[in-house]
């Protein structure tokens, strides 16, 4: 048989392989969905029967998630110094294994380990574009970016940009990383920023909780919390840091965030506490 007979044959066996494989895989993948939409109405349901309002529309699929342990990164920190203060920025004397300074002429610069980041700054460009200069700022700080809201005026003249950091394409519901500008010129950030998230090590094997069994721990826990409400209006998930007995040990920990009519609360992934936190 000819080369050229062989070719098309072999071609041929591997198309009718990968549409056998497609075949077995849509319905699987639809079973899974069915059966997803079949859980967001039934716990949907389930609220209502305790007069709580919840939109099965609200409800996302779940991501299995682990605890995990930051590394260090000194690369990492020193990127997100000189994408605000230049090259020519100088590391302080007294920084320390888990704070890092720095400064330069365009201001200076405060990297935690615990995540805690600030920035003061002078002598930067002005940009009308407030949500555009965020966003070319973040990335340039290695700031992965999953939700930037739009910004609010403080005061005439002052505006504030807020973005939440993403890890494993998840937020970090810790708290935001909040760029304040003056006269469109940016002059400060402060909040949260783990630097070294692109160093992870998975601490437990155990996975995170689905979201219907967030909303149950919610649901059982709601009296001994005092929670007065009717409805839960948004169920997300996501990482928090957690407190650690090393201060050199800085964890993540996969947790759900519902926000309800009267207040916000949190729900461990891994243990299923529930506490109420600020919005």
């Amino acid at each position: 048989m000819p080369v050229s007979k062989l070719k098309n044959l072999a071609i041929l066996i591997l198309l009718l392989a990968n549409l056998a494989l497609l075949a077995m895989l849509v319905p699987s993948r639809l079973a899974t969905r069915q059966e997803a939409e079949q859980m967001r109405a039934s716990l949907s349901q389930l609220c209502a029967a305790q007069d709580v309002a919840l939109d099965p529309d609200s409800i996302p699929d779940t991501a299995s998630l682990y605890a995990l342990e930051l590394g260090e990164d000194a690369e990492a920190d020193l990127r997100a110094a000189t994408a605000l203060l230049g090259q020519e920025v100088l590391a302080q004397d007294d920084s320390t294994r888990y704070q890092s300074l720095y400064s330069s002429a365009d201001g200076t610069c405060q990297i935690s380990r615990s995540g805690a980041f600030s920035a003061k700054l002078q002598n930067q460009p002005e940009d009308s574009d407030l949500s555009g200069s965020a966003a070319r700022v973040l990335k340039n700080m290695g700031f992965t970016a999953g939700k930037l809201e739009d910004p609010v005026r403080v005061r005439a003249g002052v505006y504030t940009v807020t973005a939440w950091q993403s890890v494993l394409d998840v937020p970090v519901l810790s708290g935001g990383l909040t760029l304040t500008y003056s006269n469109n010129c940016l002059t400060g950030i402060e909040g949260v920023f783990f630097t070294s998230a692109g160093q992870l090590t998975r601490v437990s094997e155990e996975v995170s909780i689905s979201a219907a069994d967030a909303v149950v721990a919610f649901l059982d826990a709601r009296y001994d919390l005092g929670w007065v409400g009717s409805a839960i209006e948004s169920v997300v998930q996501g990482y928090a840091r957690s407190e650690t007995a090393a201060a050199a040990a800085v964890h993540l920990t996969p947790v759900w965030r519902l926000e309800t009519d009267t207040g916000v609360f949190q729900v461990n992934g891994l243990t299923r506490e529930v506490t109420a936190v600020s919005p």
